[in-house]
């Protein structure tokens, strides 16, 4: 399935919340036709604006980073549109995508002796439990700042914080 691109992904939440074009482009701050011609797909989204429509919504910073990283960091809402965004149900599907994670990372063949095609399987293989998980912690996270009004941005500095001090 197509990724939705960043204009209709700003289209879709402008809709779902009920904002004019008008009011989302005083939001941003943007000129009205120029949101107009990003939400048509006729103009790109500025890189600058990045960080103020990431901060609109969670499913609009995947976006951008689903865009913006050439699909590094995908947007799963697009791959599996009927996910249960539940905090219950996505709290099960991560649990079961880090015990996935857990049994390829057993089985990771790193030893030098070992057939290098073997040891190239193995990595594959955690390197697509890792990303099944970090996909699914991405939309866990922004569904707890939706539910429970967590400051993605407070958060992450905290977090930064800690690391920095060697506390994670």
């Amino acid at each position: 399935m197509p990724s939705l691109s960043l204009g209709e992904a700003i289209h879709e939440y402008r809709i779902s919340n009920n904002l004019s074009q008008k009011a989302l482009s005083e939001k941003l701050p943007i000129d009205r036709t120029v949101l107009s011609r990003i939400e048509n797909g006729e103009r790109e989204l500025a890189a600058s604006y990045d960080s103020v429509v990431a901060g609109l919504s969670w499913k609009l910073a995947l976006a951008i980073a689903d865009e913006r990283t050439g699909g590094f960091i995908s947007n799963i809402l697009d791959d599996v549109p009927n996910l249960d965004l539940h905090p219950a149900a996505l709290k099960d599907v991560l649990l079961k995508e880090l015990g996935e994670a857990e049994a390829a990372l057993e089985g990771l063949v790193v030893a030098k002796h070992i057939d290098p095609e073997k040891r190239r399987e193995s990595a594959e293989r955690v390197w697509q439990e890792m990303r099944d998980v970090i996909e699914k912690a991405v939309v866990l996270q922004g569904v707890l700042e939706e539910e429970f009004g967590l400051d993605r941005k407070r958060l992450a500095q905290k977090h930064e914080m800690e690391v920095k001090r060697g506390e994670r």
